[in-house]
């Protein structure tokens, strides 16, 4: 999700594990300071919020951004 995202041009991206409303992890996608939130529930579009989790570890796409180019 992240190299596509990467390709259309998207620069603000966040990778993060973080803990749900029922403290299940997950991974999500954060575009554009949180204005999105994706991969959280497959297959649907919903409207979610970061606050509505807790956020346990950020990881670093910088490293994607220099294999793109």
């Amino acid at each position: 999700m992240i190299y596509t995202l990467l390709l259309l041009g998207t620069k603000n991206l966040e990778l993060v594990l973080a803990k749900d409303d029922n403290s299940n992890e997950v991974v999500l996608v954060l575009v554009d300071d949180a204005k999105y939130v994706l991969n959280y529930w497959p297959d649907t579009v919903v409207n979610n919020l970061i606050t509505d989790f807790q956020i346990i570890k950020t990881f670093d796409v910088s490293p994607l951004y220099y294999k793109i180019g």
